[in-house]
């Protein structure tokens, strides 16, 4: 019975590592498309302000 606990706990232990590096990736590639955005306004402001 002990084992099966054993492998319970690790099975959860590894679920929420994987959730944690799954929240880190989508946490990461929110942060890219905000400074891909913040380009992405800077050049056009700077296009309107040449005109």
């Amino acid at each position: 019975m002990k084992n099966k606990s054993g492998q319970i706990l690790e099975l959860r232990s590894k679920d929420d590592a994987t959730f944690k590096n799954t929240a880190l990736v989508q946490q990461a590639l929110a942060q890219l498309e905000a400074n891909l955005s913040r380009e992405e306004n800077q050049k056009v402001t700077e296009k309107y302000q040449k005109r």
